[in-house]
């Protein structure tokens, strides 16, 4: 009779631990998707902020802008140079979320980098009352390019923070300049 509760006791606490894992894995799951959501608005707010040229299947399009001459206003008077603004020297307007990036004060500077060991080194820590577990984003020009976390190495005016690989961009990695500013919302 003892060793059928013995099991019985055991089966039990089996069952507990897989349900515990199962709700663990999606509480984390939730997470990691609501992740990519971020990270899919602020691709969408990227593209957005750039117009798309048109592409020909026929004919390689020319970026070069179209000049037209102006006509002399005199017959003795020669033109004026002729001047157009490239395509690239227009500025794009920038969506809402860009201008919430910019409008952040900037809190720290990355000074090193480590990607083998997954880790950044910043220009503050407990002179700006940084502590163990704070997220930032991590800016540069108008987007953030990805979020580090504080780790357990924190001096008065230099600070140790991992980087978070699920905040990582396909293709853009965080380096030395860019400036630790706190979460953007959406």
């Amino acid at each position: 009779m003892k060793l059928y509760h013995f099991a019985l006791a055991l089966l039990t606490l089996l069952l507990a631990i897989t349900g515990y894992l199962a709700w663990e894995g999606q509480q984390e799951a939730r997470g990691q998707k609501q992740e990519l959501e971020f990270m899919r608005k602020q691709l969408d707010a990227r593209e957005s902020a750039y117009p798309k040229k048109p592409v020909s299947a026929f004919a390689p399009m020319s970026t070069a802008p179209v000049v037209t001459p102006t006509a002399p206003t005199t017959a003795t008077s020669t033109p004026a140079p002729i001047t157009a603004a490239s395509p690239d020297s227009i500025p794009a307007q920038l969506t809402t979320l860009q201008k919430q990036v910019l409008g952040m004060p900037v809190l720290a500077k990355i000074t090193q980098v480590e990607k083998d060991q997954g880790f950044v080194v910043v220009n503050a820590g407990k002179n700006k009352q940084f502590t163990k577990g704070q997220k930032f984003d991590v800016r540069r020009g108008d987007s953030v390019v990805g979020r580090v976390s504080i780790s357990e190495a924190i001096e008065e005016k230099e600070a140790v923070a991992d980087i978070d690989p699920v905040m990582r961009l396909p293709g853009v990695s965080i380096q030395v300049g860019d400036e630790l500013i706190l979460p953007v919302t959406k």
